[in-house]
């Protein structure tokens, strides 16, 4: 599965140069993600491609790294429910009408929101997070990029989505006894290595 994506991806951005699918999609889009971080002030726009095509490329990394750390922790079980529903969210076909990165940054998107609302999940029911890393103003550009109602439909997909993997889990005995085993800092050895995109890429946030 994680080869497929790649392939998805490195196909895309080859097929961007010549069709400018991102490009297009993200015509007219500066002004709206000005109000939300701070472009810089020079080529502005090939930021925010930049950031966009980096936001797609972190997915297979996301999904490598979290069944890697899953594995070192033992939360296998309880994990990879999560990244096949992610994986199936990012090979299966938008339902937009957009090609190339456009459509991926749409699916990059469902895969990105599932790993927020697992995270706020897990920080409810057990007090940590699955996933270190903070994605909610990377989610907020592209939702902001992808436009609504479109971005609203994707987020309901997500939280059915979520109501769906993890209540189950969590009437489960064997998680409640899993979880309370675990020492404090065993889950945040899950995707340790990959910091927040937005502020990464230079994109601060206008709200300090």
């Amino acid at each position: 599965m994680m080869e497929a994506i790649q392939q998805l991806i490195d196909n895309a951005i080859t097929a961007e140069a010549s069709h400018q699918h991102l490009h297009q999609a993200l015509s007219g889009k500066l002004e709206h993600v000005d109000r939300l971080v701070q472009l810089p002030e020079d080529q502005a726009a090939e930021k925010l491609h930049e950031f966009v095509v980096r936001y797609i490329q972190n997915v297979p990394t996301l999904l490598d790294s979290l069944q890697s750390a899953a594995l070192e922790v033992g939360l296998v079980q309880y994990v990879q429910p999560v990244i096949r529903v992610a994986s199936e969210f990012f090979t299966t076909p938008a339902l937009a009408n957009r090609a190339g990165l456009a459509a991926l940054m749409g699916q990059a998107y469902l895969a990105m929101r599932l790993f927020e609302e697992v995270n706020e999940t897990y920080v409810f029911k057990v007090g940590q997070p699955l996933i270190p890393v903070d994605m909610m103003m990377s989610n907020l550009i592209i939702h902001t990029l992808i436009g609504e109602p479109f971005a609203n439909d994707l987020d309901t997909l997500v939280t059915e989505a979520v109501e769906q993997l993890l209540s189950p889990a969590y009437q489960s005995d064997d998680f409640k006894a899993f979880m309370s085993q675990k020492e404090a800092d065993n889950l945040v050895h899950i995707c340790r290595q990959i910091p927040c995109m937005s502020a990464e890429m230079g994109l601060a946030s206008q709200f300090g």
